[in-house]
């Protein structure tokens, strides 16, 4: 007697998320901003398409950020 058996499905690998928090993409507009020679404050971060809330919110966080990825290491 022949048995049928169903054929298995390969396991689909899926990539690793790379996701960045709200504060990490404020960060970052926040650091393009300075380093374009554009004032980093509420009105050039609304301009980004920040809202207020949001602003008032994560920019204490997303300025420690910045700053710490702006350190540069010089070596003597």
């Amino acid at each position: 007697m022949i048995r049928f058996e169903p054929i298995p499905q390969p396991k689909l690998c899926m990539p690793p998320r790379i996701v960045r928090s709200l504060e990490e993409r404020m960060a970052d507009d926040m650091r393009e901003l300075h380093f374009s020679d554009r004032p980093v404050n509420e009105e050039t971060l609304i301009e980004r398409g920040w809202t207020k809330p949001t602003i008032k919110r994560l920019a204490p966080t997303a300025t420690e950020i910045a700053r710490r990825k702006s350190i540069r290491q010089v070596s003597a």
